[in-house]
């Protein structure tokens, strides 16, 4: 039996590889990291189902929404993006209306962000327009598959999260 593996791309993925001893996790990862690239992807082509706001702007308000309550460090943490790069594009957010500052009691240094109605009513409506568009892919799985399928990515991504 070859034990020989074959890799190709940027993170090594295997090509025609024999599963050895630790195959399975080799497996996992190589799948796992397949599915991360293919979501960064998605996020490139959703833009064309938006003409009013860019898909980065809105990972911005979904983020605000969640953790804006906790500061610009909180959410540039969630996105991952840079304290600086969070608040000048909060900033064109807040010039187009849908987010707005606030201040924590007694710390005048501290600003949060939350999202103005506006900004709740255009995050409620992509929302939508993205769970439409991705209903092609619930309607693809088993019912074997779709009572998995949603523990195990919220599973996965709290996986993930750990890890990097």
């Amino acid at each position: 039996m070859d034990d020989h593996t074959h890799t190709s791309g940027a993170l090594g993925r295997s090509v025609g590889a024999t599963v050895a001893a630790d195959g399975q996790a080799r497996e996992f990862a190589d799948a796992l990291m397949g599915f991360l690239s293919a979501s960064r992807r998605t996020r490139g082509r959703l833009q064309p189902l938006f003409d009013d706001i860019t898909v980065p702007q809105l990972v911005l308000l979904d983020a605000i929404e969640e953790c804006g309550a906790d500061g610009v460090g909180a959410v540039a943490e969630l996105t991952g993006l840079s304290q600086p790069t969070v608040t000048r594009s909060a900033g064109a957010l807040v010039r187009d209306g849908l987010v707005q500052y606030g201040q924590v009691d007694g710390d005048g240094r501290r600003r949060v962000l939350e999202l103005t109605e506006r900004g709740t009513e255009l995050l409620t409506a992509k929302r939508a327009v993205v769970a439409g568009h991705l209903a092609g892919a619930w309607d693809n799985l088993s019912p074997a598959e779709q009572a998995l399928v949603v523990p195990l990515l919220r599973h996965l991504t709290e996986l993930v999260d750990k890890l990097f």
